[in-house]
This record gives C-alpha cells, structure tokens and sequence, in this order.
C-alpha cells in the first residue's frame, strides 16, 4: 500500500496517460511506523469459589474471603484491585457433592511485577485460584509511543512524495490534508476456567512470569500535490 500511489504514476507514466504531462498531479500515499517495545504492566485474574448447601452462608463465605483479599491488596499501593461477576448459582446434578456454588473475580494490576507476584502468591494460599497471569503494555505507554511515531510516519510520507516529484519534475510538494488512520490496542484477554472448589490451604510457591514484547503501529494516510 505504501507505494501504490508511486507505482499507479509510474504506470500512468508508462502508458503516456496525459495527467503526468499537467502542471498538478494529486497523490494519494499512506505509511506506518512502528516500534518494538518491552510490555511494562502485569495482570493476575484470580477468583473465590466456594461450594455449601446453603446459598444463604454461602454468600457470607465468598464475601468473607473477596474481603479477606482485598485488604491484602489494598496493603501494597502499587497493586491496583478491580472486582468482577458475582455468581451465585445451584447444581442440580450435584456432581462435585455441593447444591450451591458461589464466585467472585478479582484482577489485579501493576507496574511493580516483584510486588504483584507476591501478593499472588500469598492469594494463592488463602485459596484464590489463579485464572490468568500475564505481562501488557498499559494503555498510556501505548498512547505515548503513538505519539512518537506520528511525526515519523509523515516524514515517511513526505519522503514517497519528493521521491516521485524528482520523478516526474514536479519540484513543489504540499501536504494538503492528513488522516491519522485507526490505531487499535489488543484486547486485554479474560480468563475462564471450570469451576471448582477454592485449594487447600497449602504452602505453595508464588507464580513466576517473564515480560515479552509489544509491537505499536500508527498509520497515516495522506494527499499530497506535486505542481511546478
């Protein structure tokens, strides 16, 4: 795409189209930049589920245990907490021995992975399953590195454009109207898994994990005229 409106001119040229031989030619151009970057953010998803016959002392020991949690949480100020779905809900088949179960997600955040690692770690214990735990780039690194790039990826685009001006002797080159082109971050993945009763209380390891790498584009999409 980024040298489609160069080889549509050059096609022209061939063919001895006569709008190469007018005094203005309009170019239609479009170039991406992007950048390779360390993901700075780690997320645990973890969740409480617990299983009894009476929903009603049920919800009493999930709201315990979510409490329990969150002021474990709320202890270390580079962790950010965000509570999720709430179920209550009854097994008729009574496959896993418990008429009633009950859950509630807890995702935690943070740009100290030592920190959040440890927490999860103690989490894990109390009995939270972990559901998902992975390194991201965090929304304001991305706009940040967006930013950036845009300033490249115009010169990108006015560098095309001088290119096929020498081409076609056209000397003056204006930029005469720009679009940023759509910039999209990946979705942040959400974690299911089967459900089952909270661990036993055990002695566990924490959970170990390594940050990959993101990749940020921006695209722009210009017209250009070329004129003597």
């Amino acid at each position: 795409m980024r040298w489609l409106g160069f080889l549509a001119l050059v096609a022209a040229l061939i063919a001895g189209a006569p709008a190469i031989a007018q005094d203005k030619v309009m170019l239609q151009l479009g170039e991406s930049a992007e950048r390779v970057v360390a993901q700075d953010r780690i997320r645990a998803h973890l969740r409480v589920e617990l299983g009894g016959n009476d929903p009603r002392a049920l919800q009493g020991r999930v709201n315990q245990a979510m409490a329990v949690a969150l002021d474990k949480v709320k202890a270390i100020a580079a962790v950010k907490a965000e509570t999720q779905g709430y179920f209550v809900y009854e097994d008729k088949t009574m496959k896993r021995g418990q008429r009633w179960w009950g859950s509630q997600s807890l995702t935690l955040a943070s740009f100290e992975s030592a920190a959040l690692l440890a927490l999860v770690g103690q989490l894990q214990e109390d009995g939270l399953l972990v559901q998902g735990l992975g390194y991201e780039l965090a929304p304001e690194t991305r706009r940040k590195i967006e930013r950036e790039l845009v300033p490249e990826a115009i010169q990108r685009i006015k560098d095309t454009a001088a290119t096929v001006a020498r081409s076609l002797d056209l000397p003056k080159v204006e930029v005469v109207k720009v679009r940023l082109g759509e910039t999209q971050a990946p979705p942040i993945p959400r974690f299911g898994a089967p459900a089952m009763a909270m661990a036993e209380r055990a002695q566990i390891a924490p959970p170990v994990a390594e940050p990959g790498e993101a990749t940020v584009t921006v695209r722009i999409e210009a017209e250009v005229t070329l004129s003597r």
